[in-house]
């Protein structure tokens, strides 16, 4: 019975466990993109403006369309003013003297009305139309800049989660390695072959790993959670990275960068927008010198009555309608609309100087990011080197260590440069990953625009 009872804590903390790893949420790198394209808040901010934009259309559109009122109108006179009418007219008598007050109207009054308006012809209409049609495109670009900028981030904070995770493998190999010769060591020290300053100095080596290994532990948690964030993850979920630094690809083709045309930038397309807006405002502003016409109709009923009773009776109510056309004809605005165009024109001056500044800045930036790459991939192999060179040399002073021939201090040494070189070529690594995300997202290969 009490093995019985002891074999509950087991099968509990193996329960806790199973739970635990299986809330983790496994993620490759695709998958951690696929997952921030459907849920980080800018692109979802952005998938709203879209749809605004398309609202926007559509109300720019109903101006165009017939407008259509109706109404409903009750009056009760509660005291009908009078008016004073001479009484000569009254009573037909040229010789008859003063005034009489008359009350003109009834106390209940009722009117119902229907009016329309289309509008025929209006130049700020049609070009407005088309700038809010133009602005929707624009917004369909930011979002596909939003998505650029999300995967972007993403791809730089997962690989660095990895880098961090490599670089704990790293030391826990480090204080592996540490701790045998730290035991042997302390063995020949029992025996009266080492001094104890050498088993002191290798655990002040073993204390000072350990730290760095708390250390590290703590960036990957962070790093993690700058990944949650960037993918629009709540931070407390777990998650667990499944690609590897191994599979990483960092070739590019030169021909691809001789051949690459800017405007498959995407901040291109979006200056390109901006000046199509700012030219149909030139020509906003241009049409308002045109008349404006439009088309109205009207027709309703009215009634009076001095009895409510008699109010609703369809014998009281009487019928009116009415057309019209209506044409307004700009004449003189204190020449308004000329300044206004000359600021329009200013500001499309403004955006082609821009776009001139853009294209050069993305010029420059293409190849200067190829320049990096190139450097990154050179300082890697050579810190690779280093470090297999460090691991090798660190190898062989242990052995001589072991076989009596060689000093505390000269594995010590051998140690702290290879750890030294690790901790160089992660660097070198990481760096190489964020010249080669920045060369593709110089060539627009991040994400292929497929809206």
């Amino acid at each position: 019975m009490k093995s019985k009872i002891n074999r509950y804590p087991l099968v509990l903390a193996l329960l806790l466990l199973t739970v635990t790893v299986s809330a983790q949420t496994e993620l490759s790198l695709d998958k951690a993109l696929e997952y921030a394209l459907l849920h980080n808040e800018n692109v979802l901010n952005a998938e709203l403006l879209k749809t605004d934009a398309d609202a926007q259309v559509y109300e720019t559109r109903a101006d165009g369309l017939p407008q259509i009122t109706a109404g409903f109108n009750y009056t009760n006179n509660l005291f009908i003013a009078k008016s004073p009418i001479p009484t000569s007219f009254i009573t037909g008598d040229p010789n008859a003297e003063g005034v009489t007050l008359v009350a003109f109207g009834a106390q209940h009054v009722g009117n119902l009305s229907i009016n329309a308006e289309q509008m025929l012809w209006d130049g700020s209409f049609f070009i407005g139309l088309k700038a809010a049609k133009v602005l929707r495109d624009k917004v369909i670009i930011d979002k596909f800049k939003a998505e650029i900028d999300v995967i972007e981030n993403v791809t730089k904070a997962y690989y660095l989660v990895l880098v961090n995770q490599t670089r704990i493998d790293l030391i826990e190999s480090n204080i592996a390695t540490l701790d045998s010769t730290l035991f042997e060591t302390r063995k020949l020290y029992e025996n009266g072959f080492a001094e104890k300053i050498d088993v002191s100095r290798l655990q002040v080596q073993m204390n000072n790993l350990k730290a760095e290994k708390s250390g590290v532990v703590q960036a990957v948690k962070t790093s993690k959670d700058l990944l949650k964030l960037s993918m629009g993850m709540p931070v407390q979920d777990e998650i667990l990275l499944t690609d590897r630094l191994e599979a990483l690809n960092f070739g590019y083709d030169s021909n691809e960068i001789e051949n690459f045309s800017l405007r498959s930038r995407v901040e291109v397309q979006q200056l390109d927008y901006l000046k199509n807006l700012a030219e149909l405002q030139i020509k906003n502003t241009t049409s308002q010198y045109i008349p404006k016409v439009s088309f109205n109709a009207g027709w309703g009923r009215n009634t009076g009555s001095n009895e409510f009773s008699n109010f609703f009776t369809g014998t009281n109510w009487f019928s009116n309608s009415a057309i019209g056309l209506n044409v307004s004809i700009p004449v003189f605005d204190g020449l308004r609309k000329k300044y206004t165009i000359q600021r329009n024109r200013i500001e499309l001056e403004t955006l082609n100087n821009q776009y001139n500044l853009l294209t050069n800045s993305l010029q420059n930036e293409l190849i200067t990011s190829k320049n990096n790459l190139d450097v990154s991939l050179e300082q890697l192999e050579v810190q690779k080197a280093n470090m297999e060179l460090a691991q090798e040399v660190s190898g062989i002073t242990r052995e001589k260590y072991k076989a009596g021939v060689g000093s505390n201090i000269e594995v010590i040494n051998a140690e702290k440069d290879y750890k030294e070189a690790e901790i160089n070529y992660l660097t070198a690594l990481y760096n190489a990953i964020i010249a080669k995300v920045d060369l593709d997202k110089s060539l627009g290969k991040l994400k292929n625009n497929d809206n």
